[in-house]
């Protein structure tokens, strides 16, 4: 339940082509103006809630001397965040705006700080903030599309380790809390919200997209009792080297002080024209798409017995050795799909799609039965769903998704994760089936002065959630423990997958051809 409700912070706007000149038209009788103008120079202040995940590269070394005793895995978080902020725009060249503002994010994104030699903690970030610039591109005179970039700023909480053995024990050792600075990138859609038929001055809603990153930080243990004398050092670090991904969607409110309101065409002056006809866009048709987008997976892991005899024996099958950890991963990938849109009651769209996803989403799978670590590797995951959606403009559509996803994954060589650093075992490469949920907005690319007939962009978030899997682990050849065969023990993963793409879009739009009114 708490992932689907992270899950729907993402539901919102974010940044193919209907193209009015494609579609049937509206008449219209000779309106004495043209569509209203939006004034978005002015302040701001938001306020909204979000979800998140962070991936950590990881080791143990010594302290002092920094000398490597494990080498690097990949450690996850995830959990949810408020947030505030203010900000100041300026519109200028018509279409373009830019801004400045500030934020903070207050909330629990927790997951697994591991000591490869004595065990686990929780490691949450409580706070980050943020200050920095943004340019957008009014998509419509309703809706900016922007990114954005600047410094970050983080709080971490510190942990207290215990063994993994099931059920666990007392804390052995401590980390110290810390903070680190960085710097972030993102970018979102934000829109007015004069739309289901309301009518809402100097309110708008934004749906923001931002990646995070920290340097390294070396976090020295200090003995807990009876382990040693409390607060005194154990000669050992974690380092600690995090990438933030969060979604959030907030309401803002525009003071707009460079004009005299809200950002609403009616404080704003008005152009005159002479009997413009107003665009009608049909999003009835199919499409296809193809882009490429970056993303992060977590997965609760422990260690189970497999009921087989082998190296271990402790317990019938699925009776668990370990208490969960969260392992983390980062990468890359493009996507491509197909679709098909009904566009109904005006301003409703609903459709159906299918698309895959190919690339290289990797982190850590951990057996802490062996002290061991390989790379997990999401290569392909694909998807068959349903959206709906709302035009806050007539060339952009705001919407929801949800639906199957399966997923393919790599198998690992597990190393020993301290010196010799050999091969150990493996575990064989496999596939989840689970479900989607996620939304983005799509919109025409008549944009930047350019006529773009049938061409759309659309910027789209989607969290997938897969059951969990039971990896038996099998020894190498030749390995230095002198094992053979299978071990008896099975590493579970249980995986948690977010990724954010942009795409662009070719709209077929068989609805018919153009109709055009005459004065």
């Amino acid at each position: 339940m708490k992932k689907l409700v992270l899950a729907l912070t993402a539901v919102a706007a974010f940044t193919g082509s209907a193209n009015a000149a494609d579609l049937p038209g509206r008449y219209t009788k000779a309106p004495a103006t043209v569509a209203p103008l939006y004034n978005w120079t002015g302040f701001y202040i938001f306020g909204g809630a979000g979800g998140g995940l962070w991936a950590a590269d990881s080791n143990l070394e010594t302290f002092p001397g920094a000398v490597a005793i494990s080498r690097d895995q990949r450690m996850g978080g995830s959990g949810w965040f408020g947030t505030v902020g203010i900000g100041h725009d300026w519109q200028f060249n018509g279409p373009w705006v830019a801004g400045i503002f500030g934020d903070g994010q207050f909330g629990d994104i927790r997951g697994s700080l591991v000591d490869v030699a004595a065990g686990e903690g929780r490691e949450k970030l409580r706070t980050s903030y943020a200050a920095g610039v943004r340019l957008g591109y009014l998509v419509a005179p309703n809706v900016l599309s922007y990114v954005n970039g600047g410094y970050s700023g983080s709080e971490w909480s510190g942990s207290s380790l215990s063994t993994l053995e099931t059920p666990g024990g007392p804390t052995r050792f401590t980390t110290p809390s810390f903070r680190r600075d960085g710097w972030f990138i993102g970018g979102g859609v934000e829109n007015n919200l004069n739309i289901f038929g309301i009518s809402a001055p100097g309110w708008f809603m934004k749906t923001e997209y931002r990646s995070a990153f920290y340097d390294r930080e070396t976090l020295p243990e200090t003995f807990a009792p009876p382990f040693g004398a409390p607060g005194g050092p154990t000669g050992r670090a974690i380092t600690f080297k995090p990438w933030v991904q969060t979604i959030s969607t907030s309401l803002v409110y525009r003071f707009n002080g460079g004009g005299t309101g809200s950002a609403m065409a009616a404080d704003l002056p008005v152009r005159y024209s002479k009997a413009p006809v107003v665009p009608a866009y049909n999003w009835t048709g199919f499409h296809i798409f193809g882009g490429a987008g970056g993303g992060l997976w977590n997965a609760d892991s422990n260690v189970q017995s497999t009921g087989v005899a082998g190296f271990f024996n402790f317990g019938p099958a699925g009776t668990a050795f370990t208490r969960d950890q969260r392992l983390g991963g980062s990468g890359w990938f493009g996507t491509v799909g197909i679709g098909y849109d009904w566009q109904f009651n005006g301003p409703w769209v609903a459709g159906i799609f299918g698309d895959g996803q190919f690339g290289d989403i990797r982190g850590s799978l951990i057996d802490p039965a062996f002290v061991a670590e390989g790379r997990e590797k999401l290569r392909t995951s694909y998807a068959a769903g349903v959206r709906l959606g709302y035009l806050v403009a007539p060339q952009v559509l705001s919407y929801v998704n949800a639906g199957y996803s399966g997923s393919e994954w790599s198998g690992t060589t597990q190393a020993f994760a301290i010196p010799p650093f050999a091969a150990l075992t493996t575990t064989p490469s496999f596939r989840r089936d689970g479900w989607f949920i996620g939304g983005g907005v799509e919109n025409n690319l008549n944009i930047f002065g350019i006529t773009a007939p049938g061409w759309f962009m659309k910027t789209e978030y989607r969290s997938a959630f897969y059951d969990r899997i039971a990896l038996p682990t099998t020894f190498v050849a030749g390995n230095f423990l002198g094992g053979v065969g299978l071990t008896g023990e099975a590493v579970t993963f249980k995986p948690w997958v977010q990724t954010i793409s942009t795409s662009l879009v070719y709209r077929f739009n068989w609805g018919g051809g153009p109709i055009v009114a005459k004065y």
